[in-house]
Formats: C-alpha cells, sequence, structure tokens
C-alpha cells in the first residue's frame, strides 16, 4: 500500500469515529447571531395528552430546540410510581420514552418534563410538561391544589416538594404522585384517580420521591386526608414551611494583627447579645485574660474583632472560651478546639468610626452608641464632642459614656420633641468631626396597629410585628383584640399563631403520626402612618 492509500484509509477512519461520537453526543445548535437566552419548550407529543385505550409501550416528546440529553434523566417524572422502568431513545430534536412492560389497563399514566430541562446553551425550561394517557376508555381528572409559603417572610417559596400517596399509605416506598411549586409557591397535583390522598411538604434533598426523616425535614397540612371524588377538585390549603436550624456557628479560625488584636472566623453569621464575652486560656483550660468582641463588620456578618486585655506572646499557644455569640435562630457558638499562636506585632489599627446603632431612627430615650475600630482610650473623642440642640451648641453634653469601643451619647431625659439634634463626634483617621443627624420618632409622630382576630376562641393568639430594617419588634398575646401602638411610620411584617398547647411557640406539626400544626397568620408590608391608627384583621386558612 502506498503513501496516498494509507493517507486515504486513515481519513476514512478519522470521519467513521467523528461520525460515531457526534451520533452519540448532545447535538449542538448552530453558532452565531443573538444570544439563546430562552429555555426549550415541547412543541407536540406522540400521543397528545387526553389520549384514552392507550396500548403503546412509548411516548415521544418533540422539543423546540437541541436539549441537554444529560439533564433530562433528573427533569423526568413518570407517575403513579408503579414500578414501570423506561428507558430513552433519542433522535435530533425528540426523544422516545420506552417503558420495558406494558402499562396496567385502566391506568392513567403521567409524564412530566420538570423545569430541570436545558438548552445546549444552558437554558432551563420556563415550566414544567405534563402528557396523560390512559390505558382505559376515560382519563382521570381530579385534580388538588395548595401553596408552600415561607413562614418568615411571607413570600411564596419556589421548587419546593409536595409528596402525595394514594390509600394504602406506606411512606417507606416512594410516593405515587410528586409535585413542584412555582414562582408563587403554587403546586398542583392533576389527572388523580377517586381515592383517599395524605399529601405533605419535604425537603427532598437527594430527589428521590420518599421522605427520609433521619436526614429530611418534613412538615403536614391542616388535615391528614384527602377524600377525592371522580374527576373532583379539592384544595391542600397553604402550608407554612419555616426553617429549622439546630447547627451552632463555629470559630473556624483566629487570626491576630498584634498581640491583642484578633480577627475571629465563623462558619455562619453571628450577632453578639448583651452576654457577648471572649476568655483567652492556655492549653490546660486556665484562664489568662478577657478579650472584649468589638464589633461584627457590616459587610462580613460572620467575622468578629476582638482586642485582648493583655498581649498574647508569640512564644504560647492559646484557646478560647466563647459566650453569648450566637447566629439568627440563637444557636450559641460551639466551643473552640484548636489552638492559636500569640504575637510579636504591635498594635498599628488606626482608629476610627465603624457605624452606629438604629440607624433609621431613635425614640426619645434612646441612647446613641457610636462604635469604634478599638478600645477608646484618648479622651480627646470623648471631651471633643459637641452637640447642636435645635440652633443651640452645646460644648459639653452631660451624659456620655464610653465603654470599651462604643462611645454612648444619651439625652438628658428625652430628645426633645420638634428639635433637630446634631451631633458632632471626632473622627481620628480624617482629624476632623463626623457630622450625625439622627433622626428623633416623637411622640406625634407614632402610630398603632388594631389587630382583631376573626375566628375569635378561647386560645392564646401569639402576636410578633416586626420592621427587620428598622430592627423594631413587638411581642404580646392576646385572645380576641390588641392594640400595638408606639410604632414608627414604616411597613411591617405581622405574624400571628394559636398557641393550642401553651407552649408559646408555633409547633408546625408532624407528619407521622400526625399532628396538624398550629393556626399561623402572617401579612407583609402592613403600613402604619404617623398619628394613626390602622385596623388589621387576622384570619386563620386552613
Amino acid at each position: 500500500m502506498n503513501t496516498h492509500q494509507i493517507t486515504a484509509v486513515l481519513a476514512r477512519a478519522a470521519l467513521a469515529v467523528a461520525l460515531l461520537i457526534s451520533g452519540c453526543a448532545t447535538p449542538s445548535s448552530p453558532t452565531g447571531g443573538p444570544r439563546d437566552e430562552e429555555g426549550p419548550t415541547i412543541v407536540r407529543t406522540e400521543p397528545e395528552t387526553g389520549t384514552t385505550n392507550f396500548s403503546e409501550r412509548s411516548i415521544v416528546f418533540h422539543f423546540s430546540e437541541f436539549v441537554e440529553r444529560s439533564s433530562l434523566p433528573q427533569a423526568i417524572v413518570v407517575e403513579p410510581d408503579i414500578g414501570i422502568e423506561y428507558e430513552l431513545d433519542w433522535g435530533r430534536k425528540s426523544v422516545e420514552v420506552v417503558f420495558t412492560r406494558d402499562i396496567p389497563d385502566s391506568t392513567t399514566l403521567i409524564v412530566t418534563i420538570e423545569t430541570e430541562l436545558r438548552d445546549t446553551n444552558g437554558n432551563d425550561m420556563a415550566s414544567s410538561h405534563k402528557t396523560a394517557v390512559s390505558t382505559g376508555s376515560e382519563i382521570d381528572e381530579g385534580k388538588l391544589f395548595g401553596r408552600v409559603i415561607d413562614a418568615k417572610t411571607g413570600e411564596g417559596n419556589e421548587d419546593q416538594r409536595i409528596l402525595l400517596y394514594r390509600e394504602p399509605v406506606d411512606l417507606t416506598r416512594t410516593a405515587n404522585y410528586i409535585a413542584s411549586t412555582d414562582t408563587s409557591g403554587s403546586f398542583q397535583f392533576e389527572y388523580l384517580s377517586p381515592g383517599r390522598y395524605k399529601a405533605f411538604w419535604v425537603d427532598d434533598r437527594n430527589r428521590n420521591k420518599i421522605w427520609e426523616p433521619a436526614q429530611e425535614r418534613a412538615q403536614p397540612f391542616s388535615r391528614e386526608f384527602m377524600e377525592l371524588a371522580k374527576a373532583g377538585e379539592d384544595t391542600l390549603g397553604t402550608i407554612f414551611v419555616t426553617a429549622v436550624d439546630t447547627t451552632k456557628p463555629v470559630l473556624q479560625g483566629v487570626g491576630l494583627f498584634s498581640s491583642r488584636r484578633m480577627r475571629m472566623r465563623f462558619s455562619e453569621n453571628i450577632q453578639l447579645t448583651d452576654s457577648s464575652a471572649l476568655s483567652v486560656t492556655d492549653t490546660l483550660g486556665n484562664a489568662l485574660a478577657e478579650a472584649v468582641p468589638l464589633y461584627i463588620p457590616p459587610d462580613d456578618p460572620f467575622v468578629l474583632f476582638a482586642h485582648s486585655e493583655q498581649a498574647l506572646s508569640e512564644s504560647q499557644s492559646y484557646s478560647l472560651d466563647i459566650r453569648g455569640i450566637v447566629d439568627e435562630f440563637g444557636n450559641g457558638a460551639a466551643g473552640y478546639s484548636q489552638t492559636f499562636t500569640g504575637s510579636a506585632q504591635e498594635d498599628t489599627t488606626i482608629q476610627r468610626i465603624i457605624t452606629r446603632n438604629n440607624l433609621t431612627g431613635y425614640y426619645p430615650t434612646d441612647t446613641v452608641e457610636v462604635i469604634y475600630a478599638k478600645p477608646i482610650e484618648a479622651s480627646t473623642i470623648r471631651d471633643s464632642l459637641k452637640v447642636v440642640e435645635g440652633s443651640e451648641l452645646v460644648e459639653s453634653w452631660q451624659r456620655v459614656e464610653i465603654r470599651d469601643n462604643i462611645l454612648k451619647i444619651a439625652p438628658d431625659s428625652l430628645w426633645q420633641e420638634n428639635l433637630d439634634y446634631e451631633l458632632r463626634i471626632w473622627d481620628p483617621i480624617i482629624e476632623d468631626y463626623r457630622k450625625l443627624q439622627p433622626r428623633i420618632w416623637n411622640r406625634s409622630q407614632l402610630g398603632r396597629i388594631n389587630i382583631v382576630a376573626e375566628d375569635t376562641t378561647k386560645e392564646n393568639i401569639v402576636l410578633q410585628i416586626r420592621n427587620e430594617e428598622s430592627d423594631i419588634r413587638r411581642d404580646t398575646v392576646f385572645t380576641g383584640e390588641a392594640e400595638i401602638g408606639s410604632l414608627p411610620a414604616f411597613n411591617y411584617t405581622v405574624i400571628a399563631y394559636r398557641d393550642q398547647n401553651g407552649n408559646g411557640q408555633w409547633d408546625f406539626g408532624q407528619v407521622s403520626p400526625f399532628r396538624a400544626p398550629e393556626p399561623y397568620f402572617i401579612q407583609r408590608e402592613v403600613p402604619v402612618e404617623e398619628g394613626m391608627t390602622g385596623d388589621l384583621t387576622i384570619s386563620f386558612s386552613r
């Protein structure tokens, strides 16, 4: 064989390999033109949804464009779960779902393509698609509706999973049906046969359609079972899903900027409390010095800066005893089991203002707290304070206190109504005054909310009103009606629940054995206007 013949043979072999590879891989769309930002759609199916007397073993889906084939196995759902396996046979822009055995008689089979399916540009389907066929003379038409709401925010929860079992219920097996919520938190089961059903929300992390109590949370609806007639429709109601976090924040590391200044990094966002404290200990656990928690940087809420009262030697190892540092769920930080080494570096931190408390406003009796980068030692900061009260300059304000790195400025008795205040506070980093003009919420500017429970009983209603931005919270317990006053003119989130077992907390129920959730209510954006009383009616819908 000469050189030209060898070259021709190799070229044909390379072409054959290329064709083989292209036949197995996901086809791709032509390049060029505007960027594709729309997901695929299903343009038709064979047979059409609603087909009866179906006797075939396959359903074909035709797509509007090339899809990423590897995304389909996670996106396809066959219901009810009757143990029939299937295979996928791909065309260019289509896929045939081929069942390995016959579908039982008088069965409505639903094949859903969920939004996990994406095109070759990575765009997901905008909405799921259901195709239902029946091996009998009619197709089941029962429907169940519901909604999943975040119990903390009041917003609909997207992509939440609801498992639905038809009696007899065996929670150790995969659910007969599954539904996912849309952007509003709504979901719907369709093509259901008559019967008795049990539904619940589950944090189905591994997407296997089974509730695994050891590692997955679940919450029930207010009714354990729903009876569905032929072609009947009913609502499961609203389920309020609450996050439950019992994991303690973990101190992941301690860095020393100097022999006294520490930077502590936690595994999650943290908060300081009135009891926050740090003790530096030796390797045997003996207390050596206290460390002052200074501040949590606004842009890094998982970081805490602290100041040791004694220098920490570079020749010694230390550990920490942590108290009163919590996450947003109130879980206290775990003990720190590691050690860190001191430093010989002198503290070069430049004193400066970090932030102040209550940025949105102050009640007439509130104290303004200005937080500095390190403990305030120089008298300059305190002695240079000036307050402009109305048009009068007060050179020496009497009610001033320094605690560690916090400058506290309190009113004589009250910040006076109808007077504007300007606090001139020395900032060493700029060697000049920072002029703070705190907003004072005077009595005439505050409003009220009158709360009325629509369905009155003798059970206590626990009421919570909050505005996260201003960190305003009100808590009370009432039976039929309550008025909450002294509220600045903001929008508030109102949460209420019937404390049926009297334990002082909302119980979201239990799937098995079944225990209904306590009636719950949440409404966002409840307005309060200056000097006005607003009305709000609470209705506990099931």
